[in-house]
């Protein structure tokens, strides 16, 4: 009995002791220098150099769910960088990734909902501060004139003020005004090895809205935004080795409206009741990879984000082995000349 005291005692007197060092100027600074030095590091040190077709999901959440950050995914090749969306958070997930904001090629909006478009300042930002060598371009359906003219509008004094404070040659004013460019369904961009096709999604009443499909050398992802599936989405899905899908739960979210009804908020049940109509159901996606040669389906922008491992479980009921939940920081590696897909968790 004495032994496990005497043990208990002694961490007790280390935790003590510990504490009472950092409260030293001389462990603090120290601790500063090895940290930052540390951070130092992690920011100047660039992804891998790869032949591969990389996806990265820089944000997976819906805005059921604000503890991880709203949909944005990156898609990366030797010589491309593209985002699809960037919602709320997504911005820190890019630098925590330390993707190569430097060339960031354009942002790729699929609708105007606030989680799709929250940080599109943000994203030009990161990259202008960079070094982004020209101004960043923001693809999107109709409408996209009047959201990009709206952000240059709004933080028209920050460029300035940013400007002003570290000079035009750090941070050059025409590559922190925004350019746009209206897409419709259709092969929207060819550059050397990579082809960007924009299809039409369905999340009725938001009109129009598209998801895109990236094809470079022999690999192929589709990023669906949201939207039901319909037969846009199984043509365009067709052969491709990763979908990344817009997925609901609808036994989380009947139950979520449920809870919300019986304990007196109408309000909250009759929205989350509202979103079941116009995002895909896991079930519905299930049928996608019965129906289309899909060698992978991952969820994304769950609606709810799965606060833990048992809402997980509800949200993958039966799917295949080749699918799985999206999660912040995880990415995925598709090799040319070849079928495998590696997945990287965070």
């Amino acid at each position: 009995m004495k032994k496990p005291l005497i043990i208990i005692i002694g961490l007790l007197l280390a935790v003590t002791v510990g504490r009472a060092l950092l409260k030293l100027t001389v462990v603090q600074d120290k601790m500063l220098e090895r940290g930052t030095a540390i951070l130092a590091k992690s920011t100047a040190t660039p992804i891998a150099e790869s032949d591969s077709l990389r996806v990265y999901v820089c944000g997976s959440a819906s805005p059921l769910g604000m503890a991880k950050a709203q949909a944005c995914i990156a898609v990366i090749t030797p010589e491309h960088f593209y985002l699809i969306d960037s919602g709320a958070g997504s911005s820190n997930n890019i630098n925590r990734l330390a993707l190569p904001t430097a060339r960031l090629q354009g942002l790729l909006i699929t609708h105007f909902h606030s989680d799709h478009i929250a940080e599109i300042y943000e994203v030009n930002l990161l990259s202008w501060v960079s070094g982004r060598a020209k101004p960043l371009t923001i693809y999107g359906p109709r409408g996209v004139d009047e959201v990009t003219n709206a952000v240059n509008a709004g933080y028209r004094l920050d460029r300035s003020y940013r400007t002003a404070h570290h000079g035009t040659d750090l941070l050059p004013p025409a590559l922190g005004i925004l350019e746009h460019q209206t897409i419709m369904p259709g092969v929207i961009l060819e550059d050397g090895d990579l082809k960007i096709s924009a299809y039409a999604a369905e999340h009725s009443p938001v009109e129009p809205a598209v998801g895109y499909r990236f094809d470079y050398r022999d690999r192929s992802v589709v990023i669906s935004g949201d939207s039901n599936v319909t037969a846009d989405t199984l043509k365009i899905a067709e052969g491709a080795d990763l979908i990344l899908h817009d997925a609901l739960s609808i036994a989380t979210v009947t139950a979520l409206s449920e809870a919300m009804s019986a304990t007196g908020q109408p309000r909250r049940s009759k929205i989350m009741a509202d979103v079941m109509d116009y995002h895909a159901s896991t079930e519905s996606l299930i049928d996608l990879g019965e129906k289309s040669d899909v060698g992978m389906v991952s969820f994304y922008h769950l609606v709810p984000a799965p606060p833990n491992s048992l809402v997980e479980d509800i949200f993958l009921r039966g799917t295949p082995d080749n699918y799985l939940l999206a999660k912040d920081l995880m990415w995925f590696e598709l090799p040319i000349d070849g079928a495998d897909i590696i997945v990287n968790h965070p």
